[in-house]
């Protein structure tokens, strides 16, 4: 049964960044590794999930020691998380996704917790630094977190 590791912050906190620090940790221990941007369009898989300064959203698609995995950054719309987990749902062990912390009325996490209540869900709650040079170093340890969950089950 696919497990949600869920990425869960505020707007502006990180999800993204999280999500490809996420998939660049796995990335070494993978195969059959299938990178695209949120529109479907190939990238490189050792693409920097960077463009003019910002992460960009996208879907990653990989075999980690047996285990299907699926990386969606792109939270913010239901509809489109809602499709890509239809695509992947029972095909993938762990489905890694980012969501706001808002639970209202047509929200992406209400979608989730609604639609797929029987599906076991961990939340990682990323964190955000106004200190440039620790912006990356406060989400290791949710990075981390994540791995582990992934590598070790």
């Amino acid at each position: 049964m696919t497990k949600f590791l869920i990425i869960t912050g505020k707007q502006n906190s990180g999800k993204t960044t999280t999500a490809g620090m996420v998939y660049k940790s796995l990335w070494p221990h993978a195969i059959n590794v299938h990178l695209t941007d949120a529109d479907g369009n190939d990238l490189p898989t050792d693409h920097p999930l960077i463009e003019n300064g910002k992460p960009i959203d996208f879907i990653a698609n990989m075999k980690v020691k047996g285990k299907k995995v699926v990386i969606v950054s792109l939270g913010d719309y239901p509809e489109y998380l809602k499709r890509q987990i239809e695509i992947y749902l029972n095909e993938v062990v762990y489905f890694v996704c980012c969501l706001r912390t808002r639970d209202r009325k047509g929200s992406t996490r209400r979608m989730l917790y609604s639609d797929y209540v029987h599906y076991p869900k961990e939340e990682f709650w990323t964190e955000f630094s106004d200190d440039k040079s620790q912006r990356l170093e406060v989400k290791r340890k949710v990075v981390d977190k994540i791995k582990s969950t992934i590598m070790s089950n």
